[in-house]
């Protein structure tokens, strides 16, 4: 049976992937925030997945039980095609019967049954679709602890993952843990998966299936010596096409109008938002030219020795001759910008990577128009293009940034370039790109180009842009624009946008707009963005609308809206708002315990509202608090009552901490009061500190007090950061890697040699590399030299060049020449990277003060 393409239009996508967790026994994941946000990219990207965004949906990171329940059921009612679900975290087994758990970032590992969500709940939800394909994938990090329990289990669980009808990828044995590998920006499945489907494979036809995808990921990850996936499939399932294949032959332009740049079923394609182009994963070293997101090859060689007798840098010269260190200072108005740009414009055009010269070279057009410097503007605009052009199959995300650009200095030529892309799905993202440059300043000819676009998705995008730009100034006209477009479908969601735009300006008519969409879920929606809008302006209306509203996550924030406006003036009201929220569940005290993700999503919404509420009344604030019944959320709303007050009432937030009944929640709080009184009461801080128990929090702690009195009281830094050093060479620490970095880089501030030789003495590779980073990347502003010298001892390539990256952005405005030449050193197309970062310097050198490069 031949292969099978996925219909976009008829296909719902969840992705689910918590970073960061709450409790200390389940170590956070950075890199799983990539995974969801890059992953979400391809998908959408028209020329490699080309599902709408509005259809391939990211469950924000701290979403509970019922937020995640409340996207996946509305998905898998909607899909008919395609049901794709994708979950990175840790995967937990429950203690009794062994079913497994996919962990949330509030999950507590002792009371999984109430804060993780079970796979039954989403083997229900498969089930109860009608879509033809459903398909899980799960990228799973075990915590060490269910490491232990997972031995033997392989069988266990991956009978549990048998769900009829559903095909199924799991990224490593139920007995052992996935990975993720110094260097890499993923998890080693995610980031094998993403070179998959960003580079193509010539193994494959014009799409890669499903089948493809677990060859591949089997071969490779089981010839690097990693875990290897395991798959449930049914039917045929093997042959579904996921996306594009790039590296097949017969292709068309990507982007051509018959829809065969996408592959897909239907012939369309659809694109993620349109602007200054953000690639599908961000760049890293040894880009290939045939990519279609730029994005890295990556580096299967085994990893090499780290230098563990590396010495720590000192003042005596290394291979080459360099004068003292001085830091590099932000120019004064009266440096000559003319000059800069000059070294900009000569570093742009050394860049060989097209998609990275087209930025640089965007970025010195952009900087002499404010000179400003026309004539050399569009000469640049115009080297731009032509840098552009060269990008490949990353031309139109190159063009997008030339025509974004060129609006703002010459929309007419923007507009030509635009019209100059061949197909209509390229063209259309060009044109969309131009209208969001354009409606601000000139909304006329921005709605005149828009309905030009030949691309319905990318029309429809650019007619909802201009629609919620004008509806402020003109509603009528905001309205005509959406009753342009042909389905209901269409309609809603721009009235939706319409609404929220037009309620600061004119809630009568926006509160009519919301009202008219039929369909319950958008309606509901934009009336709680109504509320949310007019808050401040007209709190009895936005209030009378909030409890029109029967959902309650469109009703809570618009009544916490209200509160936070009124606070000030009328505390009373801010309070009976935020007990009508806990009000249900006062009457019911058991409820949040059995639906803890929105018991969680409740304590958010009140944590930010007596967070407002606390520096001015304290006690009112802690009696709204203690009326939350479910224990948990309580104790967290506490918390950020103390966190509030502890700079202005330390002895209060103290005594509120000390209070608390979950060990992970006091110290937390009981850290913050340190941080808030570390220089102005280090007496109280360092009692704080030492009453601490909790290995990481102790480190951590240490670390925070040592770099805030280390100018006062330097003694007493060297004591905490010994202290912190102690700690983490002899304690079992959750997120090891975090409490070193705390240590090196407090201890940076304070003795830059200490911090080398604390790094250098780390045995294990990755935390070592880690650290060594983070320290690089602190000095490199201060301490350029010495920063280098780091650069020159790390193994890895990517976090040697994220510090020479730091260093060569830090230098880039005092030396240009040497940014230049570290740039230079760097091998591969990574270097194009660093030498675009050493133009932004040059350009707009504030960006290195806010560490824009990291």
């Amino acid at each position: 049976m031949a292969e099978r393409a996925v219909d976009p239009a008829r296909s719902r996508i969840v992705l689910v992937g918590p970073a960061h967790y709450e409790d200390d026994r389940l170590p956070d994941v950075p890199v799983i925030a990539n995974n969801i946000s890059d992953l979400t990219r391809v998908l959408v990207d028209e020329r490699l997945g080309g599902f709408s965004p509005f259809h391939c949906v990211a469950v924000p990171p701290a979403a509970g039980v019922a937020q995640v329940g409340d996207v996946l059921v509305r998905a898998a009612e909607e899909a008919e095609d395609l049901l794709l679900f994708y979950y990175s975290g840790h995967g937990l087994l429950g203690p009794r019967r062994r079913e497994l758990y996919l962990s949330l970032a509030g999950t507590r590992p002792d009371q999984l049954a109430f804060s993780a969500l079970p796979f039954e709940a989403i083997r229900d939800a498969c089930l109860d679709s009608a879509a033809t394909n459903r398909v899980v994938i799960l990228d799973s990090c075990f915590s060490g602890r269910a490491i232990e329990t997972l031995a033997g289990a392989d069988e266990a669980v991956l009978g549990e993952l048998d769900v009829s009808g559903t095909y199924t990828l799991t990224s490593s044995p139920a007995n052992r843990t996935a990975v993720v590998l110094p260097g890499e920006r993923h998890t080693a499945f995610t980031e094998r998966l993403l070179d998959l489907l960003c580079d193509g494979t010539p193994a494959a036809g014009q799409m890669i299936n499903l089948g493809d995808i677990y060859r591949h990921l089997h071969g490779r990850l089981r010839a690097e010596g990693l875990p290897v996936p395991q798959r449930r499939g049914v039917n045929n399932a093997d042959l579904l096409g996921l996306v594009r294949n790039v590296q097949a032959g017969g292709e068309t332009e990507a982007g051509a109008g018959t829809g065969a740049g996408t592959g897909h079923a239907d012939g369309s394609s659809s694109a993620p938002e349109d602007g200054p182009a953000t690639p599908p994963r961000p760049p890293k070293p040894a880009a290939t030219a045939t990519t279609v997101a730029t994005r890295p090859t990556p580096t299967t060689a085994p990893p090499t020795t780290a230098p563990h007798n590396a010495t720590p840098h000192n003042t005596t010269p290394h291979n080459t001759p360099q004068s003292a260190t001085v830091p590099p200072q932000l120019p004064s108005p009266a440096q000559d910008m003319t000059e800069r740009l000059t070294s900009a414009e000569a570093i742009a055009n050394t860049i060989t990577d097209g998609w990275w010269r087209t930025r640089a070279l965007v970025r010195v057009a952009l900087a002499a128009a404010d000179i400003p410097e026309p004539e050399r503007a569009g000469r640049l605009i115009g080297q731009a293009e032509q840098a552009a052009i060269t990008a490949g199959e990353g031309s139109t995300r190159a063009l997008t940034t030339v025509v974004t650009a060129a609006a703002t200095l010459d929309p007419d030529r923007a507009e030509r370039i635009a019209n100059t892309a061949i197909g209509a799905d390229s063209r259309g993202h060009l044109l969309g790109a131009l209208v969001r440059a354009l409606v601000a300043t000139d909304p006329d000819r921005a709605e005149a180009i828009a309905v030009t676009i030949e691309h319905d998705h990318h029309r429809w995008r650019a007619l909802t842009r201009v629609a919620t730009a004008t509806a402020a100034a003109n509603p009528d006209r905001a309205e005509r624009i959406v009753h342009t477009v042909g389905t209901k479908q269409e309609r809603w969601p721009m009235l939706s946008a319409v609404a929220a735009a037009l309620a600061p300006t004119n809630p009568d008519r926006a509160e009519h707009i919301a009202r008219s969409i039929s369909e319950k879920y958008l309606r509901t929606q934009a009336l709680g963005s109504v509320a949310v809008a007019i808050a401040a302006t007209d709190p009895d209306r936005a209030e009378q609308i909030a409890y029109s509203l029967t959902d309650p996550n469109h009703r809570w924030p618009a009544q916490n809206a209200v509160a936070k406006a009124v606070a000030a003036t009328d505390p009373d009201r801010a309070e009976r708002l935020a007990r009508d929220m806990i009000g249900k569940y006062s009457r019911v005290s058991a409820f949040l315990a059995a639906d803890t993700g929105r018991a969680a999503y409740l304590a958010t919404l009140l944590a930010s509202l007596l967070t407002v509420m606390a520096p001015d009344g304290p006690d009112r604030s802690e009696r709204i608090a203690h009326a939350v019944p479910h224990t948990s959320s309580r104790e967290n709303v506490l918390a950020a009552v103390a966190r509030a007050i502890a700079a202005t009432d330390p002895d209060r937030a103290q005594r509120i901490a000390d209070g608390l009944t979950d060990k992970v929640t006091r110290e937390a709080a009981l850290a913050a009061v340190v941080r808030a009184v570390a220089t102005t009461d280090t007496w109280r801080a360092e009692l704080i500190v030492n009453s601490l128990t909790g290995p990481q929090i102790r480190v951590m702690a240490r670390a925070d007090l040592a770099s805030a009195v280390a100018d006062q009281d330097p003694a007493l830094a060297v004591s905490l950061l010994d202290q912190a050093e102690e700690i983490v060479s002899t304690a079992r620490l959750p997120r090891r890697t975090d409490a070193l970095i705390a240590v090196v880089t407090a201890a940076a501030e304070l003795n830059p040699e200490r911090a080398e030789r604390f790094a250098y003495a780390i045995t294990n590779k990755t935390d070592r590399e880690a650290v060594l980073v983070a320290l690089g990347t602190a000095l490199a502003a201060k301490d350029p030299d010495r920063a280098e010298h780091i650069a020159n001892t790390v193994t890895g390539q990517v976090p040697a060049v994220r510090i020479r990256s730091a260093v060569a952005a830090a230098v880039a405005v005092s030396t240009p020449d040497r940014a230049r030449r570290i740039a230079q050193r760097i091998q591969g197309d990574a270097r194009a990277e660093v030498l675009h970062s050493v133009v932004v310097a040059l350009t707009d050198p504030h960006q290195v003060a806010r560490g824009w490069y990291l």
